[in-house]
């Protein structure tokens, strides 16, 4: 029952989060919220995390490791991280793929290396589907610091 909620829950902020978000608008990783030109960020990963709060920055800061999906999502999103591998399986992708494995979360597309990981990402919830690909563990196998 705890986690039913949990996901209602996830799902819902993912839905509302998605539906609002615009192009150059990113996400809170506390509160969920859509913030533009956030001067209040903290550094995460050799990135910055934008906040819409300095409560959020101390509670992120705190925890890290509790928000790291939102975080490595927001990395991703504002192109401080790039995607290099298929963030299920750690290998590489296909350059030129004639028929590439592409999975939408939140409006950006994310790769995937073949028709095995496609099909089980597709038989996910999206709220599922989102903690998968950004999870600490798929973000490591998946995405490297972009060059600057």
């Amino acid at each position: 029952m705890t986690k039913l909620f949990s996901y209602t829950i996830s799902f819902l902020t993912v839905l509302s989060v998605s539906l609002a978000l615009e192009d150059k608008d990113t996400i809170c990783p506390i509160s969920g919220n859509p913030i533009k030109g956030s001067k209040i960020k903290t550094e995460y990963k050799k990135g910055d995390v934008s906040l819409c709060s300095e409560s959020c920055k101390v509670k992120f800061s705190k925890n890290p490791e509790k928000f790291s999906t939102m975080g490595n999502f927001q990395l991703v999103s504002t192109g401080q991280y790039v995607q290099t591998n298929c963030p299920a399986t750690g290998r590489k992708l296909k350059n030129k793929s004639k028929n590439p494995k592409i999975v939408t979360i939140m409006k950006n597309d994310v790769e995937l290396c073949c028709g095995g990981c496609m099909k089980k990402v597709s038989k996910m919830a999206e709220t599922e589907k989102f903690d998968y690909i950004f999870s600490n563990k798929s973000f490591k196998k998946g995405y490297k610091l972009a060059s600057k």
